[in-house]
């Protein structure tokens, strides 16, 4: 199978970030590299880490997920950010987006969507890289 995606978890609720982390780990593809509990400390991580990929919660003190995501967009563009949050706001989920989110997922509906949409898009980047990395074939 490969050696699974490492994952960086941004969550402020230590409930979540476990859940999350444990949805994750036992899903098999992916390894949690990384815990950050707030916006600050999930760029310093992802920096620090160089995750495969980042789960972002969008409502976080210090730094909210909106404002991280720039600036991982801004050093790392490339890295996929997966954006989740419990409420159901939607202009906060397109300002994500806007801000660089590749996706977002509710947290009602962590289980039955964060890893398959992780999945699809760490392959696509997995992809990418090959591609770039044998001049495009």
């Amino acid at each position: 199978m490969g050696s699974p995606f490492q994952v960086l978890v941004a969550e402020d609720d230590d409930s979540f970030l476990a859940a999350i982390a444990l949805l994750l780990e036992r899903d098999g593809r992916f390894a949690v590299t990384g815990r950050a509990r707030n916006g600050e400390e999930a760029v310093e991580l992802a920096e620090r880490l160089t995750p495969d990929a980042v789960v972002m919660d969008i409502e976080m003190p210090v730094l909210d997920g909106v404002e991280a995501t720039k600036r991982l967009r801004a050093s790392r563009p490339e890295l996929p950010i997966v954006a989740v949050s419990g409420h159901d706001y939607e202009e906060r989920a397109l300002e994500i987006r806007r801000a660089g989110a590749n996706d977002y997922v509710r947290k009602a509906r962590l289980a039955e969507e964060l890893p398959r949409v992780l999945a699809a898009l760490l392959s696509r980047s997995r992809v990418s890289k090959s591609r770039t990395s044998s001049g495009g074939r």
